[in-house]
């Protein structure tokens, strides 16, 4: 038997149908305009260092990644890449798809290497964009336990006794393990000996034997060496005494030396072009794993975290990138690749 609707009853059923049918195409419509961030990440991230494992970064961000992979429920992969100057790595980053999958830790090093390179296959000021700034602070200043002074005007004092025999490693040319040096080099007006090295634990491991005599680098790879006198911690580079240093005194605090101040950051970044709704599900992610553990009675962390946002961290990158391109400009150091 057929029912047959009138021309008024079909006209109902179509009114009282129209409340499902938009609520159905509204729904759809909002599931494919979702914003990335809402349901990211779906699969691993992967971050590239460009130091060696066992280095002091390496060491820093392990704690933070496994923090973060709780935080997002997926795995936080480090990948070391070490090897030209970081730009084996930083090239990696840039080359990738701009999905937050694959993010560069990055120090000033990334900088630097924008003002010292002219053949870079990236654009440092363009390629990448911060996802998020873990911390910054100053160097430690070190030597060798066998050199004989504990102070940092000691050491000024015996270089300008010995031009040039006083050696320092550092881990990347041009990088700020280097610009530390050679900027006290200029302003104490002495005269010391680069050796460079390809990482962190090889420099470290000869600067405690008395291979060479000093060092700038971050407090954690230094300390477990501190207590069995292998080295000594003579000075420290940052506007302020450092939570993990408060007791070693600051390099401006050493007389002709009032003007040195130099710090380091860690920051995370992505390929230029990510979304900013994944950018900001990293940075709340990393910012807040950089805050526990900054809590921690962890030596890895030794870095005061900055707690910026995703435009906050895009300024300070912007400033950051012009004060260590003067800085370079200062040294005098280039390098024509």
């Amino acid at each position: 038997m057929k029912i047959l609707l009138s021309h008024a009853t079909r006209h109902r059923r179509a009114i009282l149908l129209t409340p499902l049918a938009l609520s159905l195409t509204f729904g759809l419509s909002g599931a494919a305009t979702a914003e990335p961030g809402n349901q990211f990440p779906l699969k691993p991230i992967r971050i590239i260092t460009p130091f060696p494992a066992g280095g002091s970064t390496d060491n820093f961000l392990r704690p933070i990644a496994l923090r973060v992979a709780k935080t997002l429920g997926q795995p936080v992969v480090i990948e070391p890449r070490p090897g030209g100057n970081t730009i084996i790595a930083s090239s990696a980053v840039a080359k990738s798809a701009p999905d937050g999958y694959t993010l560069l830790i990055g120090v000033n090093t990334l900088m630097t290497n924008a003002a010292l390179y002219h053949k870079l296959t990236y654009n440092t000021a363009t390629d990448f964009v911060p996802a998020a700034y873990l911390g910054e602070d100053g160097f430690a200043i070190a030597v060798s336990g066998t050199l004989p002074v504990t102070s940092l005007a000691g050491l000024v004092s015996l270089a300008k006794s010995k031009p040039g025999s006083l050696t320092y490693g550092t881990s990347t040319t041009g990088g700020t393990t280097h610009l530390g040096p050679v900027l006290l080099e200029q302003m104490a007006d002495i005269k010391l000996t680069q050796v460079p090295y390809k990482g962190g634990p090889t420099l470290l491991s000869d600067l405690g034997s008395g291979v060479i005599d000093m060092a700038f680098d971050g407090y954690s790879g230094l300390a477990p060496m501190v207590p069995n006198g292998r080295i000594k911690v003579i000075a420290q580079s940052g506007s302020k005494r450092s939570k993990s240093m408060p007791d070693i005194p600051l390099a401006s605090e050493t007389p002709g030396l009032e003007k040195y101040s130099l710090k380091f950051h860690v920051g995370l970044y992505a390929p230029a072009g990510t979304p900013k709704p994944v950018l900001n599900r990293l940075n709340l992610a990393f910012r807040q794993a950089a805050a526990d553990e900054s809590k921690t009675a962890s030596t890895a962390f030794n870095l005061e975290p900055l707690n910026l946002d995703v435009d906050e961290s895009a300024r300070y990158f912007q400033k950051e990138l012009a004060f260590w391109t003067d800085a370079v400009r200062r040294s005098g150091i280039s390098i024509q690749e």
